[in-house]
């Protein structure tokens, strides 16, 4: 008939109701909010080792990076990192009777060639033990 306004149809079968919720809730989960960083980190070792951040200071002097400023001709000022020569290196310990891997830098290694690893880690104050 013309003219007639119909209702929409709710299904009458429980069965049906619960299947038509069902339905919905899974639906409405595909928009479920992303997790937040903080739920996606690894957990245990793959945790730790995203942490650690490799430094680029010499385990016996602790030289670092030095902030300098690159002038141009028309005297602009860029600034950049100067960072310190570093190379990993094992070393004889006759105090530890072992071989110690170290990242120094290239003068510290002039150094120990100077004074031997011992005395050039006791002048620094450094246990040679931890490396």
């Amino acid at each position: 008939p013309r003219g007639t306004t119909r209702q929409a149809s709710t299904p009458r079968d429980p069965d049906m109701r619960l299947l038509l919720l069902c339905a919905l809730a899974l639906g409405c989960s595909a928009f479920a909010p992303l997790p937040s960083k903080q739920q996606l980190r690894p957990t245990g070792r793959a945790a730790a080792a995203s942490s650690i951040q490799m430094l680029r200071v010499c385990d016996i002097t602790g030289k670092k990076a030095n902030n300098a400023n690159r002038v141009t001709f028309s005297n602009k000022h860029n600034a950049y990192w100067q960072y310190p020569n570093l190379q990993t290196k094992k070393f004889f310990s006759p105090k530890l009777d072992r071989t110690v891997k170290l990242k120094v830098a290239t003068s510290t290694i002039r150094t120990i060639r100077k004074l031997g690893l011992d005395e050039t880690a006791a002048k620094y104050g450094v246990d040679l033990a931890k490396f």
